[in-house]
């Protein structure tokens, strides 16, 4: 039976009031995240996987749309850092040692340096190579554990996540909205971070370093 004859097109049909709704509604363990904590930041095994061939990468962060992206790069290229240390065909996480990043950071968001902050990530390809995009104002809080006892003496520490006071408004963004958010231009507004040092390069050396693959001002859609 062609699935014709079942299911007719509605040519009414509109998406306009529909809310596509926050992944971060639910479990999310596998997706790619970044960590950020008052003095490190960590990727977890996810985003590490995604990416099978990075080991070096450069963080360009847009202060005015508080978005950050991540980059492959190589190693001797300016502002590279190491996300994950590879011995043999493993390749695992690391705790990427970060306090004037952090700290600056914290200061741009206002937010508390005794709480860590998550942010799940989303992949797209921009010159054949994957990236990351990382939402500074979508972040999963986590304050300090909290310790319990039970009638068996036995101890729990756990960690609850609270999230922006906005989101218990809506499900999520609009339709229309969404379909903006999938859209970035590398070329506006972001600026290349060394962690370990803290030094804030302008965007145009970033350009500089892709040559002319890519022409200024590209719109960059999510695979």
């Amino acid at each position: 039976m062609d699935y014709q004859d079942v299911f007719q097109e509605d040519t009414e049909f509109s998406f306009e009031g529909y809310q596509v709704v926050r992944r971060e509604f639910f479990a999310h363990t596998l997706e790619p995240a970044l960590t950020i904590r008052g003095n490190s930041i960590f990727f977890n095994t996810a985003c590490i996987r995604k990416c099978e061939s990075v080991v070096y990468v450069q963080l360009l962060i847009n202060q005015e749309q508080k978005k950050i992206v991540i980059r492959p790069c190589g190693e001797d290229d300016k502002d590279a850092v190491r996300w994950c240390i590879v011995k043999g065909e493993s390749r695992r996480t690391r705790t990427i040692k970060s306090d004037i990043f952090s700290s600056m950071l914290y200061d741009l968001m206002g937010w508390d340096s005794t709480y860590r902050y998550k942010l799940l990530g989303t992949t797209f390809e921009f010159q054949g190579q994957c990236h990351y995009l990382f939402d500074l104002t979508a972040t999963e809080v986590y304050m300090n554990q909290s310790r319990t006892v039970d009638e068996n003496g036995k101890v729990n520490y756990s960690r609850k996540a609270f999230y922006p006071e906005k989101w218990k408004e809506t499900f999520g963004l609009p339709v229309t909205e969404h379909a903006q958010y999938t859209k970035i231009d590398l070329f506006d507004g972001f600026a290349t971070f060394n962690v370990a040092g803290g030094k804030k390069q302008p965007e145009q050396e970033a350009e500089q370093q892709t040559g002319q693959e890519g022409e200024k001002g590209g719109v960059i859609r999510y695979a």
